[in-house]
This record gives structure tokens, sequence and C-alpha cells, in this order.
């Protein structure tokens, strides 16, 4: 439980740690591409200035040309120059102190060199002033050049790492959140799995459970409803066979055994049990599959006849009689019993009391007479009709 309890409470962290991590990334991610976007408009900036350098370079020899148009050349020279100064002051921001003010240095210079070689030109002297552009002036622009594309070359290189290290930071931190989030399912898929196989065997706990009442109230009932000896349904079940019978032909047989006191005293009553035992027994093999054998206690048993036909109950009395007279093995002694067995026979409309109270009649008088047979209690002229078996 407390395994379970650590689950519960590390992987929602460890979410939301991947999902802080991940929106982290994602705005570092669009920062570093927005440094790569001032590194590349740094670039852009630098080419610019060096494209205005060049064009003033060339705008010098203009007044060759067109004598006539100084004015308009140094128009166009004060607007390069303008167009130079703003990109200046705009990579103020891009480039460190130092590097900006050296290179300012260096664009003035290249100005001054310029400006001479102009003045030349202006009074008519070509000659000097292409010495000064090969001696100086293209010297001076070879080297501002090489500086500007170094600085062009460094801004380059800076937004091109920028965006690399953008684009891995990301990548790394979807790959961090992509395992994180699949091991937080894949716990969770288990802590689900366990959390079924926990409920089913809950479920199958319950079931054993209530299969075991069923059987403890199966047991009771069957307890309850017969005897613990011989298993056969006791005086309560008859009662209940004889009162649903009521509006139907029942006939009932009361059987009671001769000579059983005797066994009890000289064998004991663990010799009595097993005879009763064997009994019974006997009386289930004596009647058909549709009657019912009951022990109503001690050494009395009855049995329902199904149907209530008066020659089918004196037969099933008869082949009781014959089976119980036969000797039993007891305890290793040979003991011999019999049975006095009263017949009742209704043809429906008597109650059960009545019929067991008919029945019991009919035993009385073989247990006064002969012993060992059976007698029929007869409706509708409740004649007692005696008949023995020897």
């Amino acid at each position: 439980m407390r395994k379970v309890g650590k689950l519960k409470w590390r992987w929602p962290r460890v979410l939301a740690l991947a999902v802080v991590l991940l929106g982290g990334v994602t705005f570092a991610n669009v920062h570093l591409h927005g440094k790569s976007q001032v590194h590349e408009a740094t670039r852009s900036r630098l080419s610019e200035l060096n494209m205005l350098l060049h064009e003033e370079s060339s705008l010098q020899w203009k007044t060759l040309a067109d004598r006539n148009s100084p004015v308009k050349v140094a128009r166009e020279l004060g607007e390069t120059r303008r167009r130079e100064r703003d990109l200046l002051v705009s990579l103020r921001g891009d480039l460190g102190a130092d590097t900006l003010a050296s290179l300012t240095s260096s664009v003035e210079a290249y100005h001054a060199v310029l400006d001479v070689e102009l003045g030349l030109l202006g009074v008519g002297k070509v000659s000097e002033a292409r010495v000064l552009e090969q001696q100086q002036t293209e010297p001076q622009f070879g080297r501002l050049n090489a500086r500007l594309r170094s600085l062009e070359d460094r801004a380059a290189d800076a937004a091109e790492l920028a965006n690399n290290i953008a684009d891995l930071a990301l990548g790394v931190a979807m790959t961090i959140a992509v395992v994180a989030i699949g091991r937080l399912l894949y716990r969770f898929e288990r802590e689900h799995h366990a959390t079924n196989r926990a409920n089913e065997e809950m479920l199958h706990q319950q079931q054993i459970a209530l299969d075991t009442l069923a059987e403890h109230e199966a047991l009771i009932r069957h307890q309850a409803s017969h005897d613990a000896l011989t298993g056969l349904p006791n005086r309560r079940m008859l009662t209940q066979l004889l009162e649903g019978g009521e509006d139907r032909d029942q006939a009932l047989l009361l059987v009671d055994l001769d000579n059983f006191k005797p066994v009890n005293d000289q064998l004991g009553h663990a010799a009595g049990d097993d005879l009763l035992v064997g009994v019974s027994s006997r009386l289930l093999a004596a009647v058909r599959d549709d009657d019912t054998v009951v022990r109503l206690g001690g050494d009395e048993f009855a049995v329902v006849i199904a149907g209530g036909d008066a020659a089918v109950a004196v037969r099933v009395a008869e082949r009781i009689v014959a089976a119980v007279a036969e000797p039993f093995e007891i305890a290793g002694t040979e003991v011999r019993v019999g049975a006095s067995v009263g017949v009742a026979i209704s043809s429906g409309g008597r109650d059960g009391t009545q019929l067991l109270r008919d029945a019991d009649m009919a035993m009385y008088q073989v247990k006064q007479g002969t012993k060992g047979g059976f007698a029929v209690y007869r409706e509708p002229d409740v004649r007692l009709v005696h008949q023995a078996v020897r």
C-alpha cells in the first residue's frame, strides 16, 4: 500500500515536471530563434554596409564621365554616407562597443582617403588620384571589406548555432516528455491491471463466500428436514409431505422394528445405530423410486407411497417385512429383528394427521398380535385388516 501511495503522488509530479520542462524549452526555443533572427539581421546590415562602401568607391569616378555633375555626385555621396551612419547606429546593439568603435573608425578613415581622392579628381589630377587609389584606397577598402565579411560570417554562425541549439533543446525536451508520459501511462496501465486483478480476486472471494453460505444454508435446511444418523427425511419432512398431499390419494406405511431394544441392551447403542442404518438401506431397496422413506425417530420409520394405490402399498409392505426379517451382521454378530407395518390409505380429503393416526392404529394392531407383519386400515368402512407375514 505504501508503494502504491508513492506512485499516486510521484508520477503526477513527474508529468507536471515534464509539462513545465516542455513549456520552458519551448519558450527557450522561441527565444533562441529570435536571437537567430537578430544575428541574421546583423549579417544583412553588415552586408548592406559593405555594398554601400563599395558603391561609394565607384561613385568617385562619376565626375570623370560628367564634368558638370559634381553637385549631383556630392549629393549621392552624402546620401550614401548617411545610410552608412544609420547602419552603424543600428549595429550598436548587435556588435560589442569596442568592435563597433573600431569599425566606425575604419569607415571614417576610408571616407577620409576617398575625400582626398575625390578632391584630386575635382581639380583634374587623375593620375595622382589613380596612384592614391592603388596605394591607399583599394588596400584600405580590401581590409575593411574583409573585416565586414568576417563580422558577417560570425553573425551567420551565431544565427545557425542559435537555431541548432533551439532545435536540439526542443528535441531533447520532447523526448523526455514523451518518455515520461509513456512511462506514466505504463504505470497507470499496470495499476489498472492490478486493480482489476484485485477486484476480480475480491469478486472471486465474495463468490466463494456466497457459495459457502449457500452450502451452509442448504446443509442447515437438509439437517432440519433429515435424520442425522441415516440421512433419511425426518418427521418434519413427513408432515410437509402429508400436508402437501391432502387433496390427492395417499398411502402411508408406519414401520416399527421388533426386538430392537435387546440389540441396544446387549450390543450397545453403537450397534443399535448400525442396525438402524442397515434397516434404512433395506427400506430404500424395498420401495419404488417415487416413494419416500422417513425416519420418525428411535426404531420407527415411515414410507409415503406415491399415488396411494392400495395394491402397491400392500406389495411394498410385504417387501419391507421380508427385507427386515433377513439377518443383519452387526459388530461381528448375527442379529435378527422384525418389522411391524401399519398401512393407511386415503382417497383424498383427509388430513395428514388423520392418515398418520390410522396407520399408527394399524401398526399397533400388528404389534399386539404376532408382530413381523402388516395391517391395513382402509376407508370408508374403517375396518382393520390384519395380515401377518411369518
